[in-house]
């Protein structure tokens, strides 16, 4: 499954910081299963996630999104710092520094 074509039926309302684990991954003791958290992942590792199937049937995650909806990942975060550095590596070339 694509990240663009992901859609959360019934949105889950347990507490994140309730659930034990770390920033990429916590188990929810209400229901017994793993949530994973899709914005820690890269978005090729998301992706190959939410194409797998669990023996619960089930697969629980948790995502940020954009202003325009999208799904952000690891990938698109280093994007965005890479695209942050190489624009002040341009101003300050055009300033004159080195």
């Amino acid at each position: 499954m694509k990240l663009s074509t992901l859609r959360i039926a019934e949105p889950c309302h347990e507490d994140w910081q309730a659930m034990t684990g770390d920033e990429r991954a916590r188990r929810c003791e209400r229901c017994d299963l793993q949530v994973t958290n899709l914005s820690e992942l890269t978005r090729a590792d998301a992706e190959r996630l939410l194409s797998t199937r669990t023996r619960e049937g089930r697969l629980c995650v948790r995502y940020t999104h954009d202003g325009q909806g999208n799904v952000v990942t690891r990938t698109a975060q280093q994007e965005r710092m890479v695209s942050v550095l190489w624009m002040l590596a341009q101003r300050r070339q055009a300033a004159g520094e080195t």
